[in-house]
């Protein structure tokens, strides 16, 4: 909050600023928030300061807009990229965010549920 804020003027290819539309329709997000996002993660700066790298559930859930049981669901199917800490379930912000971009897809790994 506070943050100064500068324009950026880009021309991008139709097919690449029609699949940043779609993505930015299916996040319900805005295109500034977007590019921030994918910007800081190919950076590796923040350009949200008061934002947190590392989410708990309930900020996985409210950052994907969704109930706690459905993130929970993904995280059972292994198909969310989350880890238990204790009894507590810790996921970073640009793992998640390139999840829902379907840019990082999750491996087999353990999850932390117990199987069988």
């Amino acid at each position: 909050m506070g943050t100064e804020r500068a324009p950026l003027f880009v021309r991008l290819s139709a097919p690449l600023l029609a699949e940043l539309d779609e993505r930015i329709r299916a996040a319900g997000r805005t295109k500034q928030a977007v590019v921030e996002d994918l910007l800081a993660s190919q950076l590796r700066v923040s350009v949200h300061p008061d934002d947190e790298e590392i989410l708990d559930l309930a900020a996985m859930a409210a950052m994907l807009r969704v109930d706690e049981a459905d993130v929970l669901e993904r995280i059972a199917s292994g198909d969310f990229p989350a880890r238990r800490f204790g009894g507590e379930w810790r996921a970073s912000r640009s793992a998640v965010i390139a999840w829902l971009h379907g840019t990082d897809p999750v491996s087999e790994r353990p999850t932390g549920f117990a199987s069988g």
